[in-house]
């Protein structure tokens, strides 16, 4: 545009308020309530926002996926990260171990047994179930009470058995003869579950150097001392075992003389047919392997073999064809005195051995525990551990015509 085309141009007053007017009708002015109102709004908003996250809030979910990665886990493996986890105060390995145990738990806790419900959050760890079952499963291997008596579970602090006392029998009648009726009878008997401990100590580089061995050693030493618990109940123990003098008044005696060198197989068989028929063929000899290694090295007057067979290789313990059960409980051979009862023929099936529930056991860290010689053992200044088994066991013998007691002299 040269100076020659310029033109000017003039605008007056009420064109520019016309422009003016139409121009405010578009725009809109916020009052001062309205701007505090916004400003106050966006404060709120920057302040409170959540910023979400890969969080899962579903427990019962957590829960299922730990118990999905830690129950895949061995037993032992399981156990010993548990034990490595209480022993270094590792939060997240508790809590870990603890899901799962709740969950465990609650399936078991639905057949009617039951367990010390603390976990490792109240100072103590709990094994899981499979630890219990691993203990119910080598009792039987250890015991001869366990894998042959009937081994009942319980709710109860007390129990009653019906036994029977008499049996009913025909007789002989003639046509349109009345005969009188007859009727079982019966005897009741109740008695308390005793409780019982057995207390395991373990020192802390056991812990250390062989955390998932603790599981095998654990188990079978306290699976062998319920074994042996059993089988002391059964023929030993004071007030219950069959060798008890106060128990044997009531079976059937064989003698074998005034002392246990006087031991033969004659006595053994005359002891079988000491016991009702009905039983017999479930019948087994008990005694101790020191006893039966007397008897078996029994020979023949005429040929000098030995009565139970020849020698060469492990013979199964028998007698006249009768299995002969080997009891470490029982009298020792050389232990065996005068009027001493030390052996028993019958049917275990006929005693009955009430235990309440499972196994309640705990693995401690702190306190004072005693050892086999009464001398304090402080967990936490010797730095020890202690699993604790505690129990609640009764035997009853459901028919005394199932047992001959055999012993030397007067046997009572």
């Amino acid at each position: 545009m040269n100076e020659d085309t310029k033109k000017t141009v003039e605008v007056d007053g009420d064109v520019i308020a016309a422009v003016a007017a139409e121009v405010s009708k578009t725009i809109t002015v916020p009052t001062a309530e309205e701007i505090a109102k916004s400003v106050v709004s966006m404060q709120a908003e920057a302040t409170e926002k959540t910023v979400k996250k890969a969080i899962n809030t579903d427990t019962d979910k957590v829960i299922k996926t730990l118990d999905k990665s830690f129950g895949s886990l061995p037993k032992e493996v399981r156990f010993a990260r548990g034990v490595m986890a209480f022993k270094n105060n590792d939060g997240a390995g508790m809590s870990e171990y603890n899901n799962y145990i709740a969950s465990a738990w609650q399936d078991v806790n639905k057949l009617n047994y039951q367990n010390v419900a603390v976990t490792i959050d109240g100072g103590a760890l709990v094994p899981d179930p499979e630890f219990m079952a691993e203990i119910e499963r080598l009792t039987p291997e250890y015991g001869v009470a366990a894998r042959l008596a009937n081994v009942r579970m319980t709710d109860r602090d007390s129990v009653t058995l019906l036994s029977g006392t008499n049996e009913i029998s025909f007789t002989k009648t003639g046509e349109l003869v009345a005969q009188n009726a007859q009727k079982l009878n019966y005897a009741l008997a109740t008695v308390a579950l005793d409780k019982y401990i057995a207390t395991l100590v373990m020192t802390s580089e056991i812990v250390e150097d062989a955390a998932i061995n603790i599981f095998q050693d654990a188990t079978n030493e306290i699976a062998r001392a319920r074994a042996k618990l059993f089988d002391q109940l059964v023929f030993t123990d004071a007030t219950f075992g069959l060798l008890s003098p106060t128990i044997a008044k009531a079976y059937a005696t064989q003698t074998v003389g005034a002392a246990i060198t006087n031991f033969d197989a004659d006595d053994a068989m005359n002891a079988r047919y000491k016991v009702v028929s009905s039983v017999r063929r479930n019948s087994r000899f008990f005694m101790h392997p020191s006893v039966w290694n007397v008897l078996r090295q029994t020979k023949e007057v005429t040929t000098g073999g030995y009565l139970f067979g020849p020698v060469g290789g492990e013979p199964t313990p028998m007698i006249d064809g009768v299995a002969v059960e080997l009891v470490d409980v029982m009298p020792e051979f050389g232990a065996i005195g005068a009027n001493r009862a030390f052996a028993v023929f019958g049917d275990l099936g006929r005693i009955m051995i009430h235990t309440k529930r499972l196994l309640e056991t705990k693995v401690f860290d702190s306190g004072v525990v005693k050892d086999a010689g009464g001398t304090d053992i402080n967990l936490i200044t010797q730095d020890a551990w202690a699993m604790r088994a505690t129990m609640r066991v009764v035997p009853q013998t459901r028919f005394n015509g199932a047992f001959t007691i055999i012993g030397t002299g007067n046997v009572s």
